[in-house]
């Protein structure tokens, strides 16, 4: 064996090319399964992260128990506790060993405080504000988020007070998840009338035996993943291997000839095998580190401003180990493969370089109509068709992951981009909940902001009419009534001429005309006491004219719909639609506005426009990953291509030698590759069709769903697949042509008399 070792390393160094080729094909596929890993480690700790900042990272509550009691927490299976007590109603103390992430500080004595989030927003609250409780005031020193104390505790207010043997809550920790169901059960049980609340939510990423194990959902997916991608990892490395093989089958039959065994050989091939999974596997490791850390920093500025928290790369090592078993086996595996075939080879065989094949009469029509450089690459892909079958493989696994992931993100954007919601910027607040403003002050702050360009304001109401006016088409009854502010419905006026005191009403609904009459008389009438509001006079127009934006927000063309002028007088809940040159700076704008008092803002644009930038995010991940994939799949087909063609140039050189010029070469191998391209499409795409077929019947989609897809556009489905079609006929060519850039320079004595 250690003559074997010599030999493999002598070889390993003399020629650089095959074990180049063996290392490059290792390496990518571990930064592939390494990803994977880390993509879901990173999601884990992430999601854990948000757990952390919205519910606490404690591991339980123990409620209904004494300050007192506290003794029964010092136990081997807690590594710390602390706890709050109640001094009276609401307001309860905190322990000196308090650990709470808030925004702002502790409080230090019984004059300080911290309260929560919603509590705060509902008061208008700051850090620095004061509150005054049963006669007493307290400053506000903090702000914790809604949920650390868990939900069923509301509006808790906590002080640093002397502590008192009252009703206490205990926060613990446990030194291990395992301990957390019978052993913290035990003791629990040692409190009088104790209850315990466990925090599940972060306890199911780490406890296997919770009811909602999200840590087994990750690793789970994590394995299926790996082992869809192990599979094409393994053929990417049967590759490598089985090219680095075929080149060196003359060398393995001279071992072979002066004794070496079969054993022998197959410690060959996997001793190289190590030696490239020993370099490969670190530096594709510390490769995959900077993959994905460049990917979270894109998506880290795509969501700047609209993700709470920021990705930060984590390495959980049961999700590192996940991926190493799976580039283990898949490696040795396919390593296994190439080193039977290598400790099969016939000596006599190798030698005489004459390995039979079945020979298939020649078709004289592709000849006449196509010429003798097509009638050969037929004949020399239909005589052997195990030379390629490797690279068909290849390119057929990647013609089913690009259709599949294309096409399913097609369908996904076509569906979301089908259901366009409205987009508009408003503000509502009910006049008499206003505490800190008033609705002026409101107006005229909003106006005032650059982003601004124009504002109105109005409120609406719901009423039943009647009328003994003629109409067309017009089945309810039902009427909705806008109060206008008085610049724009003077707009409106002055767009239409009409200089009476009327109120307006829109005399189309879905483009057709309603009231026969211009002038329409209507009684409005209450929804609850069925009494008649008021009788009015009404001015009957085509359109809402210069105020179509109103339009779209409350959809007026749905029923009919009169305008007025808002009275000032009025008690009723305020709109005011906004329209801006820049959404998102208005967005930032405006926030000091909102903050001030009760009042509630929309802004479908931002809304939009965040939806769009997660959108982007999605699709950038997977066109990375896919991408990553297909860029492995083409230097496994150029590798594939190039070795194949390495060992026919003894052929290459006959055919020059009676006459093949350079452009019959060219068209030769031209007709080659497509022929290579169209048997891979034909079963990439039969294939595609059948796992696309057998995951509808899987999921059991409903026939409405099925009749959805059957309505989307052709084009949806038909881009992808040309591109795909496009795709795979320039790479398998390109790759040829790459491949055979040397071959034409060869000098035919010199190929004949060494090859």
């Amino acid at each position: 064996m250690k003559i074997m070792a010599r030999l493999t390393l002598k070889e390993i160094l003399n020629n650089k090319k095959n074990f180049t080729l063996c290392f490059i094909s290792v390496l990518l596929s571990c930064i592939l399964l390494f990803t994977v890993g880390l993509a879901f480690s990173t999601i884990r700790q992430n999601q854990i992260n948000s757990i952390i900042d919205n519910y606490g990272d404690y591991h339980a509550i123990i409620y209904n128990a004494k300050v007192s009691e506290k003794t029964n927490l010092e136990n081997d299976i807690v590594k710390k506790y602390y706890y709050i007590y109640q001094i009276e109603n609401n307001l309860y103390g905190i322990s000196d060993n308090f650990d709470m992430k808030i925004e702002g500080d502790l409080p230090t004595n019984n004059t300080e405080i911290i309260i929560d989030s919603i509590y705060a927003d509902s008061l208008k609250l700051k850090i620095g504000s004061t509150l005054n409780l049963n006669g007493k005031n307290y400053k506000v020193v903090g702000i914790y988020q809604k949920g650390l104390l868990n939900f069923t505790l509301d509006n808790i207010i906590l002080t640093k007070d002397v502590e008192v043997d009252n009703y206490a809550m205990f926060f613990v920790y446990l030194n291990s998840y395992n301990d957390m169901n019978l052993d913290f059960d035990i003791l629990v049980s040692k409190f009088n009338d104790a209850s315990i609340y466990k925090n599940k939510t972060l306890i199911s990423y780490f406890d296997k035996t919770d009811d909602s194990p999200a840590n087994q959902v990750y690793i789970l997916l994590t394995m299926f993943l790996c082992l869809i991608l192990a599979f094409i990892v393994f053929f990417i490395i049967y590759n490598a291997f089985s090219i680095s093989v075929n080149e060196k089958k003359k060398k393995y039959a001279m071992y072979k000839s002066i004794g070496a065994t079969p054993k022998q050989i197959l410690y060959s091939v996997f001793l190289e095998s190590l030696i490239v999974l020993a370099i490969a596997i670190p530096l594709g490791f510390l490769l995959s580190l900077g993959f994905v850390s460049l990917i979270l920093f894109i998506i880290n500025n795509m969501l700047e401003g609209i993700a709470s928290n920021i990705y930060t790369l984590e390495v959980y090592p049961i999700f590192i180990f996940i991926s190493l078993i799976f580039i283990l086996i898949s490696t040795i595996f396919a390593t296994f493969s190439v080193a039977r075939m290598a400790s099969k080879i016939n000596i006599i065989d190798e030698v005489r370089q004459n390995k039979k094949f079945k020979y298939r009469k020649s078709n004289k029509l592709i000849k006449k109509i196509l010429g003798i450089e097509c009638l050969i690459s037929a004949n020399n892909v239909t005589r052997d068709r195990a030379k390629y079958r490797i690279t068909t493989i290849s390119v057929v696994i990647g013609i089913i992951l690009f259709l599949t992931a294309t096409t399913l993100l097609s369908i996904a954007l076509y569906n979301t981009n089908k259901f366009d919601m409205p987009k508009y910027i408003s503000l509502y607040f009910n006049l008499e909940d206003l505490k800190n403003t008033t609705k002026e002050n409101i107006i005229s702050d909003v106006s005032k902001l650059e982003s601004v360009d124009n504002l109105m304001y109005y409120t609406s109401e719901f009423y039943k009419f009647t009328t003994k006016n003629e109409f067309n088409n017009l089945t309810m009854n039902n009427i909705n009534y806008i109060y206008l502010d008085e610049n724009n419905y003077n707009k409106i006026k002055n767009y239409y001429n009409i200089s009476n005191d009327n109120p307006l009403l829109i005399n189309q609904i879905d483009g057709k005309q309603v009231f026969v009459d211009d002038i329409v008389t209507l009684d409005i009438i209450d929804f609850n006491t069925n009494e008649i509001k008021e009788t009015i006079n009404a001015n009957a127009i085509k359109d809402f004219g210069p105020l179509e934006e109103l339009d779209k927000m409350l959809n007026l063309s749905m029923i009919p719909t009169i305008i007025d002028k808002y009275y000032e007088d009025s008690n009723d809940s305020i709109r005011i639609y906004i329209t801006a040159n820049d959404y998102l700076k208005l967005d930032q704008e405006i926030k000091p506005i909102i903050e001030s008092d009760n009042i509630y803002y929309t802004n479908t644009y931002v809304d939009n426009y965040n939806s769009v930038v997660l959108s982007n995010c999605v699709k950038l991940i997977i066109y990375l990953i896919l991408l990553f994939i297909t860029f492995i799949t083409v230097i496994s087909i150029i590798g594939t291509i190039s070795a194949s063609l390495n060992l026919r140039r003894k052929e290459f050189a006959i055919l020059k030698s009676i006459g093949l010029s350079n452009k019959q070469f060219n068209k030769m191998i031209f007709y080659e590759s497509l022929m290579l391209s169209l048997k891979s499409l034909l079963f990439g795409i039969l294939l595609f069709i059948l796992i696309v077929s057998i995951f509808i019947k899987i999921t059991m989609i409903n026939d409405a769903t099925y009749e959805g897809l059957l309505q989307i556009p052709l084009n949806i489905y038909l881009m992808p697949l040309l591109i795909c079609i496009i795709g795979v006929i320039l790479i398998v060519y390109l790759s040829f042509l790459i491949a055979t850039y040397k071959i034409k320079k060869d000098n035919i004595v010199d190929v004949l008399k060494y090859y």
